[in-house]
């Protein structure tokens, strides 16, 4: 078969084509065998010679069988000669062709006579063997030698044994039909093929397409594992370069050093947002992100933003405000995520605002679901404003508004992060502003209502028995196996009134909390040689729970800030986690949280915000 047209190999048009044809044909016989009968035995002169109408008969029959047999085989047969098959199924149709004109050549030949019986039978039966010329379809070489056989010898033999002038009547007819059947008969052969082949294509872009997106999540879970790996390789020196210059802070500096030490402070606090902002990037593009959904007070979340932010103000003259309307006290949703948008809003404002005054506005508003509140959060400014072209763009990735002032720096990551979280938490974000008068980022989120009044996931989330009162000089046992860190932790934990013990793998922790000395709290490094800190932490929880003992708080230190992480320190029996590069104010922070017994508002994503 010429296939030039089509975008399918020999096997599979051969495939294909042979199986169809099977199928097609199988019961072809039958329908042949009672057209023949229903031609001669309407005829009262055929009905005298039933010897040869047997034999005619039985030529179908057998024929019938020899298409059934070559069916059952052609489905059966994993190796399949397909040539021999197509000369089996040509030798099929070319008899049956052979066999249907030599019956209508006898039945034309002892009803010379043209009347309307004889017309009526002899057009049924052309027509009904003409018109099996579009069975074949799939195959046009034999679709082609079966009219040939059975449609001119059929027209040659009317006009030889009928009389005139009806025998010319009747070859003109027959003649004109089977050209007719000959040409619907390509047609459908094309359009059987070009069907098939774009069902086939469509199977092929299917396959493709699926491989694609195969290879495309495989391509983003190794981006998003490089961008993991790559964030926990940056975090542990960074720790050791905020660490140092935090201590060296508080050490007796003259005003030079200080402002040398401050740079350092500010350059590392802003590789670390831009890291942020890279790690968060990748997961909303990777569809990573997921969502909490706790109970937390809107109040306090901004109220934490702007304790957060207020040592920023103090280098402008910039008045920071809030003003917040009557909201619920509690609603369920990611309060992570709103500091983190409201984070991005306000530090983005006094980015761009030399003087005067930047407000947070928050009001509520109800939604058409009564079990969901709306809240709506402002950010005014009277910075340098947003000119209306620009407007269009600022939420665009990469892109930064007067990216050519030099004093104006950033990612252009900031706003594009702060939209799809909002997006992605179900609400809406605007902007409305004007150049030199200064700007308004508004942003409205559905939250879910609550009716409890306390949160959700305390420290102790799931354990019980933590230790209350502990008293203010506690006894740390720190396992980390960084020097650096070591030194770091240490010296802020004695800047904080604790004491010591450092291990530097999971193992020596372990021998150290199964041994005489007793610990307040265990601050646990998650990757450590021998054993990690998942693991000893399990141990350590078998250990208490045997000796019915109550729970030491455990507080996870590691430079990973994954979902998956967080959630495997809470799953190992840790309290809490702290990422790094943590700042004095954070470890400050767990401490006083561990010296008040950690009974209140500690939860696993309030202590690594910063990270």
């Amino acid at each position: 078969m010429n296939n030039s047209r089509y975008a399918l190999d020999d096997k599979q048009v051969n495939d294909i084509s042979l199986k169809d044809l099977a199928k097609r044909s199988r019961y072809g016989g039958i329908f042949y065998l009672l057209a023949f009968w229903a031609a001669v035995f309407s005829s009262a002169t055929a009905r005298e010679h039933l010897d040869t109408i047997g034999v005619f008969s039985g030529c179908f029959m057998l024929l019938q069988i020899y298409r059934l047999v070559l069916f059952f085989k052609v489905f059966s047969s994993h190796d399949i000669d397909y040539p021999s098959y197509f000369s089996r199924y040509a030798f099929i149709y070319n008899s049956s062709a052979i066999v249907w004109v030599s019956g209508s050549a006898w039945l034309f030949y002892i009803n010379p006579i043209v009347d309307l019986a004889v017309t009526i039978n002899m057009m049924a039966a052309a027509g009904i063997s003409i018109g099996g010329i579009t069975v074949l379809a799939p195959s046009y070489k034999i679709m082609r030698s079966y009219w040939l056989l059975i449609c001119l010898p059929f027209a040659l033999s009317a006009g030889v044994f009928l009389n005139e002038p009806g025998n010319l009547i009747v070859v003109g007819l027959i003649l004109g039909y089977g050209l007719f059947i000959l040409m619907t008969g390509k047609q459908q052969n094309r359009a059987y093929w070009q069907a098939l082949n774009d069902n086939l294509k469509l199977s092929e872009q299917a396959e493709e397409l699926e491989k694609a997106r195969i290879a495309a999540e495989l391509a983003g879970q190794a981006k998003a594992d490089f961008l993991s790996s790559m964030t926990h390789e940056l975090r542990t020196p960074m720790n050791g370069v905020l660490g140092m210059a935090q201590l060296l802070a508080m050490g007796d500096l003259n005003e030079k050093q200080q402002q040398q030490v401050t740079v350092i402070n500010n350059a590392g606090r802003t590789l670390m947002h831009i890291i942020n902002n890279i790690l968060d990037y990748s997961k909303i593009n990777a569809e990573q992100l997921e969502l909490e959904k706790v109970a937390f007070s809107p109040r306090k979340v901004v109220d934490e933003v702007m304790l957060l932010l207020s040592p920023q103000f103090e280098k402008k003259p910039i008045t920071l405000t809030c003003a917040i309307d009557d909201i619920p006290e509690l609603v369920q949703g990611d309060s992570f995520r709103l500091h983190q948008i409201l984070y991005n809003l306000v530090g983005n404002a006094f980015k761009f605002t030399d003087e005067g005054t930047i407000s947070i506005e928050v009001s509520s508003k109800q939604s058409d679901d009564d079990k969901t509140v709306i809240l709506s959060f402002a950010i005014r400014d009277t910075g340098i404003g947003i000119s209306s072209e620009e407007q269009q763009q600022i939420f665009e990735q990469f892109y930064q508004v007067n990216h050519f002032n030099p004093n104006i720096r950033g990612t252009g990551l900031g706003l594009s992060i702060t939209q799809r979280l909002v997006e992605l938490m179900g609400g809406t974000i605007s902007v409305e502003s004007e150049v030199g008068v200064g700007s308004t980022f508004t942003i409205e989120i559905p939250f879910a209502l609550t009716v409890q009044t306390a949160f959700k996931e305390p420290l102790a989330s799931g354990h019980t028995g933590i230790k209350p009162n502990l008293p203010a000089n506690l006894h740390v046992l720190l396992a980390e196996d960084n020097k650096v860190n070591q030194m770091i932790c240490e010296q802020f934990f004695y800047k904080l009134g604790c004491s010591v013990d450092l291990v530097e793998t999971g193992v020596m922790a372990l021998e150290r909390f199964n041994g005489s000395q007793h610990y307040d709290v265990i601050f646990m490094d998650c990757n450590m040689p021998e054993m990690d800190g998942f693991s000893t932490t399990v141990a350590i929880r078998q250990i208490e729970k045997s000796k019915g003992l109550n729970q030491t708080p455990i507080i996870a230190l590691t430079a990973h800030v994954e979902e998956g992480i967080k959630r495997q320190c809470l799953d190992s029996g840790m309290n809490a986690f702290i990422s790094k590069p943590f700042l004095f104010e954070d470890l400050e922070s767990m401490v006083n949280k561990v010296r008040a017994g950690m009974r209140n508002d500690i939860t696993l994503k309030e202590v690594s915000k910063k990270s």
